[in-house]
């Protein structure tokens, strides 16, 4: 990658990929079902009573879970993780544990001593 911009065979300025999975993540509700799914399988309406979400919407956020292949439908009627989900569960762990500790930080703590108030050139 150069300085003004990705190489010709350097990945894109953008993530794009993972743009869309923080996007699905924050939508409403879908975090919350794909979290408690790592517990392990649950059928709908434990989900939805365990959540307190409208069955609409919860409807709504597995459906594109499912279609994005991070949450499938057991053989039994329930909701479990696909191995993908299982893969992106592993990799959401550690991120928790970071938001733990920062959100436990004072405002004041979570800016570096020294660090300056503005970028070179922001006004």
């Amino acid at each position: 990658m150069t300085r003004d911009g990705p190489s010709a065979a350097g990945p894109s300025q953008e993530p794009a990929a993972l743009s869309d999975v923080i996007d699905l993540l924050a939508r409403r509700h879908a975090l919350p079902a794909f979290w408690s799914l790592r517990e392990g399988p649950a059928a709908f309406r434990a989900l939805a009573l365990r959540l307190d979400v409208p069955q609409p919407q919860l409807t709504q956020r597995l459906r594109e879970l499912r279609e994005a292949g991070i949450v499938e439908v057991d053989e039994a009627g329930d909701y479990r993780l696909t191995v993908h989900g299982r893969r992106l569960q592993g990799v959401l762990e550690p991120v928790e544990a970071w938001a733990g500790e920062w959100a436990r930080l004072s405002p004041r703590g979570r800016v570096p001593r020294g660090s300056a108030t503005r970028g070179r050139g922001e006004p």
